[in-house]
């Protein structure tokens, strides 16, 4: 009778721990996490930035709880791209049972001949069944961490690329990030470096080579077409992710003070460590206007911009997240011209507002950034060669669930 009892209180526990699995999450802070509870008994939480450690574990299940086995009843509490999800065998069967009420997703279950082989049907699942598409709508919804719409993701950063290249034509600070060919044209060289610290812990590391050709118009040199290859690379903790694409710009006159410049983009971004791949396709118009104050100039910038997600492979993923966003842009910049060791240089001052407009918004719908960047006038540029070489600019940035900086530089090589 004893024995029966102490088997029927096992019993009773396990249910009771699965059921209320369901509704629990891993304590976790970053984007991905896991902890496997086997007949009652809990096992160590295993935290990651990087999705492969969480599929190893999936896998091998008794790395993360060394009391598993083939016919315990086990719970697993995950986080896949900080969705959160539970994994369960319920009773002694090689049936295994997924949800995430984050996800919409309740009891798909998955039945091999063996218990690894559920696991495997599950990863693969997870890998081809579009599913993934549902976890990167959910973490740009939920997350500061997106590749897509977070403080690194390639939205605002193809945002920002727009931005920039309409507004770079306003500045007093000699062009020292560009190279004129014999035709009088320019190449762009440059490097971007950021690092942003996310809400919960977590860190992202960027660098950006914004590279660019810019062709002037014989008719009027102020006319612009403008092509651009910002290659960028991001990294959180171990894993790392990149953003490449492919930019046209057109940048006219309407008169001495105002400048338009639209501009279309294609760009793909990919990480197997993040588990995310799509290709976003966008459409910018960028207005600038300066005002001479004295010494002073004052441009305002304004800059509407539309961005959707497409389908792309890297790796054994490929999907198309489905994100369309629209994006607004505005920023004023101060230049101050001011004098040292009888050198004229400039130093500019930038606040810019980015938000998301519309009824589809991400987690981080707005984001402010307050710049400064010094360097030679461009007045003295033709007689300080050498000094002209050299700018250097640092931005601070806050948004929800973020904040950071950036810092550009500029040489010739």
């Amino acid at each position: 009778m004893k024995m029966r009892l102490a088997k029927l209180s096992a019993a009773l526990l396990a249910v009771f721990a699965v059921n209320n699995a369901y509704a629990a999450e891993v304590n976790c802070s970053q984007s991905y996490g896991i902890q496997s509870t086997v007949n009652g008994i809990v096992g160590q939480t295993y935290c990651d930035n990087n999705s492969q450690t969480f599929i190893d574990l999936v896998k091998k299940l008794k790395d993360s709880n060394p009391n598993y086995n083939e016919t315990a009843v086990t719970e697993v509490l995950g986080r896949f791209n900080d969705a959160d999800i539970t994994m369960n065998y319920r009773d002694s069967s090689t049936t295994l049972e997924f949800s995430s009420p984050d996800l919409g997703v309740e009891k798909q279950t998955f039945t091999g001949a063996t218990r690894k082989e559920s696991q495997d049907m599950f990863v693969d699942w997870l890998k081809k069944s579009g599913i993934i598409t549902q976890v990167m709508q959910y973490q740009s919804k939920n997350s500061a961490n997106s590749p897509i719409t977070g403080s690194a993701g390639l939205m605002p950063t193809l945002a920002r690329n727009d931005f920039d290249t309409a507004t770079e034509s306003t500045s007093n600070v000699a062009n020292t990030s560009k190279m004129e060919t014999v035709s009088g044209n320019l190449v762009g060289l440059g490097l971007n470096v950021g690092s942003y610290s996310i809400a919960g812990g977590e860190k992202v590391d960027t660098a950006t080579l914004p590279l660019s050709y810019t062709k002037k118009m014989a008719s009027d040199p102020r006319k612009q077409l403008i092509f651009t290859v910002p290659i960028s690379m991001y990294q959180v903790g171990s894993a790392k992710g990149y953003h490449v694409g492919l930019g046209l710009a057109y940048r006219f006159p309407v008169n001495d003070r105002w400048t338009l410049t639209p501009a279309a983009r294609y760009a793909v971004t990919g990480s197997v460590d993040r588990a995310t791949v799509a290709s976003v396709i966008s459409g910018s118009l960028t207005s600038t206007y300066t005002i001479p104050l004295d010494q002073f100039e004052l441009t305002v910038a304004n800059m509407v911009g539309y961005y959707s997600t497409g389908k792309f492979k890297a790796g054994e993923y490929s999907f198309n997240p489905k994100i369309k966003e629209t994006m607004l842009r505005n920023g004023v910049m101060l230049s101050q011209p001011f004098y040292l060791k009888g050198k004229k240089l400039a130093a500019e001052y930038s606040v810019i507002d980015t938000r998301y407009v519309g009824s589809n918004k991400p987690f981080m719908s707005n984001m402010q950034e307050y710049g400064v960047t010094v360097g030679l006038h461009k007045d003295e540029a033709e007689n300080n060669p050498k000094l002209s070489n050299i700018r250097v600019g640092v931005t601070y940035m806050h948004g929800k669930g973020s904040k950071g900086f950036t810092a550009n530089m500029g040489y010739w090589f």
